[in-house]
């Protein structure tokens, strides 16, 4: 499991996995002129618990005055929102009753979203990636490449992440963004 690093910010967005945190730094920078928040790594969904009651132990703790979790829907959205809730209920933070809403105490203002997103009752990041190029061309060379790979004998145990990055690797216009993911 990842330590929470030094808290630097008075906002934090705590991301599921390195990917997720390189993507919203990205996305951040990307469409915000300021960047007044922390993307940290929580590492995997059932770490978050721990992560949260590490975090609390920081001494800017308690300046912070907004906390979003980010995590994959997976399989089951419903599971997703319950397993985030409950490691809030252990951290002692408010814990909101449904994803993409806030909820505030008199000191923390909390939220959590499930990619894909709102509509979506599963899938991943990776799936909402993948959803805002699905008329792109590229993507029947990719799925042909990963049936490929897989006839010859290749394991492609997250096939979601297989394809967003066949994908960048072929587009140009995101081949830098793979490359700076495949390096974290």
């Amino acid at each position: 499991m990842p330590k929470p690093e030094k808290i630097t910010a008075k906002k934090l967005l705590l991301a599921e996995g390195r990917d997720a945190e390189l993507f919203l730094v990205w996305v951040s920078r990307h469409f915000r002129h300021e960047i007044d928040f922390q993307v940290m790594d929580f590492g995997g969904i059932k770490e978050l618990t721990n992560f949260l009651l590490l975090l609390a132990n920081d001494e800017s703790y308690d300046d912070v005055e907004t906390i979003v979790v980010a995590r994959d829907a997976e399989t089951d959205a419903k599971a997703a929102t319950d397993s985030i809730q409950h490691s809030m209920k252990q951290a002692n933070i408010p814990v909101p009753e449904e994803p993409f809403e806030y909820i505030r105490n008199t000191t923390l203002k909390t939220a959590f979203m499930i990619f894909p997103g709102p509509e979506q009752q599963n899938g991943r990041l990776e799936d909402l990636c993948l959803s805002t190029v699905e008329n792109d061309p590229l993507l029947g060379c990719v799925d042909d490449y990963l049936e490929c790979a897989k006839a010859k004998g290749e394991q492609l145990p997250r096939i979601h992440k297989s394809k967003l990055h066949s994908f960048f690797t072929g587009e140009k216009r995101f081949c830098w963004f793979a490359y700076r993911i495949s390096i974290a």
